[in-house]
């Protein structure tokens, strides 16, 4: 059996036994209900942007952000990576299209941030892949859920400071596929800080022939923080 359908299964099962409860207020029914999607505050269009050094080339073409990443958001998120409820991906990923709808990036491929091996094995999935694959069927791009590789286990972010985080990533990623990469490539991350993961994939996928680069995040922290 795939292991796709497996999961399917097993989620349907587990819903039945356990009922699923909105990760914002609790109602039973809704892993995100519409009321708590409704008030998730959009991040503002004047801060979505990097800054960069004069003598550094930023390698993205362009990005965009969904949303403040706190409150109900926060909550939902947690729910898939670390509850690990895949079905939350769903209304999640439906937010993303309806935000790439305002906001289009032009994309031949749709290619989530990967993880480490490692990591991938100990949570058993990619959470930027499955917001993909919702992503994708929406969107009616190709997914590209390998190709980019992280070949190198960085440290968490989180707990890194802007300079700390640059050489954690530098060159944790390369493009392993025999052909090389589309020419325009949306990347996917769920959450974004500073932009470092965004920027070395962006690299990777130039040095391997990509023409243009553009990213999308479902969340980043409050602006003034």
């Amino acid at each position: 059996m795939p292991n796709s359908l497996y999961q399917r299964l097993t989620d349907a099962i587990l819903g039945l036994l356990f009922p699923d409860r909105c990760a914002g207020c609790g109602l039973v029914g809704k892993l995100f209900c519409p009321s708590c999607q409704a008030k998730l505050k959009p991040y503002p269009l004047e801060k979505q942007s990097f800054r960069a050094k004069e003598s550094e080339k930023l390698s993205l073409d362009d990005f965009t952000v969904a949303f403040i990443f706190e409150g109900a958001l926060r909550g939902a998120l947690h729910q898939l990576k670390y509850n690990k409820i895949r079905r939350m991906a769903l209304p999640l990923g439906d937010l993303l299209a309806k935000h790439l709808a305002k906001h289009p990036l032009p994309a031949d491929a749709i290619l989530p941030v990967p993880l480490h091996p490692k990591r991938l094995k100990e949570r058993g999935f990619n959470q930027s892949a499955l917001l993909g694959e919702r992503l994708a069927l929406h969107r009616k791009v190709p997914l590209l859920p390998t190709g980019l590789e992280r070949t190198r286990d960085t440290a968490h972010q989180v707990s890194l400071n802007a300079q700390e985080r640059q050489a954690n990533i530098k060159d944790a990623f390369s493009w392993q596929a025999s052909k090389p990469p589309p020419a325009r490539v949306l990347l996917l991350d769920d959450v974004l800080t500073t932009g470092a993961t965004l920027q070395a994939c962006a690299q990777a996928l130039r040095a391997a022939g990509a023409q243009e680069v553009r990213a999308l995040a479902l969340g980043r922290s409050r602006p003034d923080r």
